[in-house]
């Protein structure tokens, strides 16, 4: 009994012994998976990571067909815009020293101006006032000194809408000239005229990325004189250019 005893504890650990190796290999074989699991994880949550950083990249950058950035074209903008206009009758007409002669007209000028614009279902259209200071200037000077001076100015206050298709705007507005003054120092013939109102239609093309609008514009428009009651034409093409802030 004494002998059978003391075999079963060396039999028990020879057991042991042979099992050891077993039992190592599979802890290792497990604690190998487990890290190959943990660093598949990590990978695949970089690669999720880089793909919406590039997703928001694009979304921030590029232009769709039918939606702008959120981050550029917010639902309220102010923005800037500068026109020149050409046209219209000829109010005055001035001859410099070298038999050029030059005129101003009613519809001619340099349209600088403030506003601001909403954008509305889903920025498909636009609406929003603008206000400024139209002016044309021609000045000659002889060789005496002496300087002829014609000028022409106003100040528009402008009620416009788009309907925008992609990076294309279609639209136009009413206007309303206040205060037009016709000025020659060279014959003291100034003039003024009543508050005038009107029409325009415009294309513009909004380039990608930059807030940056540029485009085409054609103005309707009289001014009656107040002392004569001449109507003179206003109409005129023009070219535009705005930027959002």
């Amino acid at each position: 009994m004494k002998i059978a005893l003391a075999k079963r504890p060396l039999r028990s650990l020879a057991v042991v012994l042979c099992l050891l190796p077993s039992l190592y290999c599979h802890a290792k074989t497990v604690s190998e998976e487990s890290g190959l699991q943990e660093s598949d994880f990590q990978e695949r949550e970089l690669e999720e990571s880089y793909l919406e950083e590039n997703d928001l990249e694009s979304e921030e950058g590029f232009y769709y067909e039918d939606a702008f950035s959120d981050r550029e074209y917010t639902d309220t903008r102010p923005f800037f815009s500068l026109e020149a206009l050409l046209g219209g009758s000829t109010l005055e007409k001035i001859k410099f020293e070298n038999g050029d002669v030059d005129s101003i007209r009613a519809g001619s000028g340099v349209y600088i101006a403030f506003g601001i614009a909403h954008l509305m279902f889903e920025k498909r259209l636009d609406v929003g006032i603008k206000a400024g200071y139209l002016f044309d200037l021609v000045t000659a000077k002889a060789d005496t000194g002496s300087q002829s001076v014609l000028s022409f100015t106003r100040k528009p206050v402008d009620i416009f809408s788009h309907y925008w298709a992609g990076r294309h705007c279609f639209g136009g507005g009413v206007t309303a000239h206040l205060d037009p003054i016709f000025t020659s120092r060279e014959t003291t013939d100034n003039a003024k005229y009543h508050n005038a109102y009107g029409a325009y239609a415009e294309y513009l093309f909004h380039f990608t990325g930059t807030g940056s609008a540029l485009g085409i514009k054609y103005l309707s428009i009289n001014y009656k004189n107040k002392k004569t009651d001449t109507i003179s034409d206003g109409s005129a093409w023009g070219i535009t250019f705005s930027q959002l802030f």
